[in-house]
């Protein structure tokens, strides 16, 4: 069962949004990224919390998980805690923060924070105001050499996916995704998979459901330091199985969206 620290059963209504940060293996840099996640924040005028999915790390990532709740809370920011028992995947960890977010608007960043953060409040901004409702970001890649073979595999998946699916913005695959809460719930609950893939499949959902899908442009910057918890072929060959079943599922159902030669 999931353990969840500190979460009442009452939602409210004064948050503007809820940042949900995935975290496994992230021990080394999560309590000093998630203080500069909280800083830029707080030079907005947004309301705001921060939601920590701890997904069954292996490592020191839970014990820094509570440092960071403990840290934050100190700093007068609302955050809380989720933690998995078993890893589940890093889908399954956004799914299960984005429904236990109290903001109108929920999103999701990568704690590595090799996306940079600036995008954030724009695209918070946008579904506030009306103009989209879910924003994903488009990544430009700073130092693409930095990981080369991570790049090339990339551009593959991207390739394939707009092939084989109708996707409503080019880089599904971007660690920084935000949502209108109330809008994605409903989505949340056909979403399937559970890994890698969720960003694909509830983008193209979304777009299905007819919520407007709209993207943003965000920097990236590899660290070529970081040892990445991408599996490179295991994940490679998951993508595509997930790409397959899903297109074959969209088969045996009416379809709501376009989906290439399909329907």
């Amino acid at each position: 069962m999931t353990d969840m620290a500190n979460i009442p059963d009452a939602r409210r209504t004064d948050i503007d949004f809820s940042l949900v940060i995935p975290c496994y293996k992230d021990a080394p840099h999560l309590v000093r990224n998630s203080i500069a996640l909280a800083n830029y924040l707080r030079r907005s005028s947004l309301n705001w919390e921060i939601i920590f999915v701890e997904d069954g790390s292996p490592d020191e990532t839970p014990d820094a998980v509570r440092e960071a709740v403990e840290k934050l809370s100190q700093s007068g920011a609302r955050v809380r805690a989720i933690f998995q028992p078993v890893n589940m995947g890093r889908g399954k960890a956004v799914t299960d923060g984005i429904l236990a977010a109290r903001g109108t608007v929920a999103g999701f960043i990568d704690i590595d924070l090799e996306h940079r953060m600036d995008g954030l409040v724009p695209m918070v901004t946008a579904i506030l105001d009306g103009d989209s409702d879910v924003v994903a970001g488009r990544r430009t890649i700073v130092n693409g050499m930095a990981k080369p073979i991570r790049v090339i595999c990339s551009h593959g998946y991207r390739a394939v996916a707009h092939w084989l699916l109708d996707l409503p913005v080019s880089d599904t695959e971007c660690g920084l995704k935000v949502f209108h809460s109330s809008k994605i719930r409903p989505v949340l609950a056909q979403t399937e998979d559970r890994h890698w893939f969720w960003d694909t499949e509830i983008l193209h959902r979304a777009a299905a459901a007819g919520l407007k899908v709209t993207e943003h442009w965000v920097i990236f910057v590899e660290d070529p330091g970081k040892r990445s918890t991408v599996r490179l072929i295991p994940d490679i060959i998951a993508y595509f199985r997930s790409i397959f079943h899903y297109r074959k599922s969209l088969r045996k159902t009416p379809c709501a969206a376009p989906v290439n030669s399909v329907c």
